[in-house]
């Protein structure tokens, strides 16, 4: 079979699946540009994680109070979403900014779609609001390929510089991670995320060097292996760091023989936070109903203090008029994985 472009409606959004013999990728225009499927046919297996509310609209379903900083959370279901232009909820210069920033929860403009027999590819562009900048993404399927391209660019359309954070909110879920996985990185270190509730893993206040950490009973433990029979329920934030400028992270269900990887440049997204929820939050947002795996790419780690981190230049700063641009190669795999060069 040929790549194919094809199109549906989830709860009166416009959805796109970019598809080849190997992949079936779903893509949420009218909602944040998400990646809601990234399916390996061959095993018909979706690695991302499906929260069991699904794909709402914003538009038509809603709180009683739509004036949260958590809209992110009220609406996620999983999947991969642009975290742009911040984390932490807070006012960045008169603009009051939500948990992971605007242009997850709104509309993308389709820009342009390019369908050959061999290649499909559609592009994406979203403006936020509240702080002048423009996002477009291109996502590409070649062939019969096993590997999603992925390219990203930011504009800062202003007149005065921009402070940002810039993420990709990457999670996995069953059945890909209803077994041990193992992740393999090239980052050198981890630190552990001091805010995480008391049914976290990792010991807290160390730098370790990836993977040899230590859990919170101060025993050896191996940060790669991931097996809720042997750890338990937890939730725990870690920050993956001292990446090369081809950063790579590969996961895999050995049992399935299964694995999907990504490179990236790790110039720019220094820092992969290693984010598990595996069921032990039995309150708001997740009420015991989610277990994932993410790992996720971002320009700098999560903060509490976002000016301070902007003060000591940890955040991406874009001139009036500057752009980035980056490149992100998913890929599946089978055996043994071999990282992709960008």
């Amino acid at each position: 079979m040929s790549c194919k472009l094809s199109e549906t409606t989830i709860n009166g959004m416009k959805a796109i699946f970019i598809e080849n013999d190997r992949l079936k990728i779903g893509i949420l225009p009218d909602r944040g540009c998400d990646i809601f499927e990234f399916r390996y046919k061959p095993m018909d297996i979706d690695f991302l994680l499906r929260l069991s509310k699904g794909i709402l609209n914003p538009q038509t379903h809603f709180s009683q109070i739509r004036n949260t900083k958590n809209q992110f959370e009220d609406y996620y279901y999983g999947g991969w979403q642009v975290c742009l232009p911040n984390s932490a909820p807070f006012n960045y210069r008169g603009a009051e900014l939500g948990q992971h920033g605007e242009v997850s929860l709104i509309p993308w403009k389709i820009e342009n779609i390019k369908t050959e027999h061999d290649i499909v590819s559609v592009t994406l562009s979203a403006s936020p609001l509240r702080l002048p900048l423009k996002v477009e993404r291109s996502l590409t399927l070649r062939g019969n390929s096993g590997s999603l391209e992925i390219q990203e660019r930011v504009l800062n359309v202003g007149k005065t510089e921009l402070s940002i954070m810039w993420g990709q909110h990457i999670a996995f879920g069953l059945p890909f991670i209803d077994d041990e996985v193992v992740i393999d990185t090239n980052a050198k270190t981890m630190n552990t995320e001091l805010s995480m509730p008391e049914h976290h893993r990792f010991k807290r206040g160390e730098t370790f060097q990836w993977p040899d950490a230590r859990n919170k009973n101060d025993e050896s433990d191996d940060a790669r292996i991931i097996n809720l029979k042997k750890t338990g329920a937890y939730s725990d934030l870690c920050y993956l760091e001292g990446y090369p400028r081809e950063a790579f992270y590969a996961i895999r269900n050995k049992k399935k023989n299964i694995g999907f990887s990504l490179t990236w440049n790790g110039e720019i997204f220094k820092t992969l936070w290693l984010w598990t929820e595996l069921g032990a939050t039995k309150d708001f947002p997740w009420w015991g109903d989610c277990y994932t795996i993410a790992l996720e790419p971002w320009t700098s780690r999560w903060t509490a203090n976002p000016r301070e981190a902007i003060d000591n230049k940890e955040w991406l700063t874009l001139n009036a008029g500057e752009a980035v641009e980056v490149n992100f190669i998913a890929t599946t795999f089978e055996d043994e994985f071999n990282p992709i060069t960008l």
